[in-house]
């Protein structure tokens, strides 16, 4: 088994269910972790034998940028969803998606949901 992970990737959109968050918007960080339970590319050295990271990064950031969506558990469901599409060798995908800042009246590093799927 093999696991590629993207950490961290920053992205503006406008999830959330304030009138205000979804004209305004803000900053959301995604974490995409796939699990392979077989990854030719790590013996053939070739693009073909692993999951294309910037197809899986494009994906991501334009459903992130273009989601109007209320809830950040929904945003992270769909990414799960698209990603696993992308790839017949992604058995498993985990979404993070982080708001860090919310609109909650407190000290925070940031608010998030963890979405798992398989194939």
């Amino acid at each position: 088994m093999a696991i590629i992970r993207m950490k961290e990737m920053e992205f503006y959109g406008y999830t959330g269910c304030l009138p205000e968050e979804k004209v305004n918007g803000q900053t959301f960080v995604i974490t995409c972790e796939m699990n392979c339970d077989s990854l030719p590319g790590c013996e053939t050295d070739e693009l073909e034998g692993t999951v294309n990271y910037a197809e899986v990064y494009e994906v991501i950031k334009a459903e992130v940028e273009s989601s109007h969506c209320n809830l950040i558990e929904y945003l992270a469901n769909n990414l799960a969803k698209k990603v696993l599409a992308i790839s017949d060798l992604i058995t498993e995908v985990k979404i993070i998606v982080s708001k860090p800042q919310a609109p909650i009246d407190g000290k925070f590093k940031t608010m998030e949901v963890e979405v798992t799927l398989h194939a």
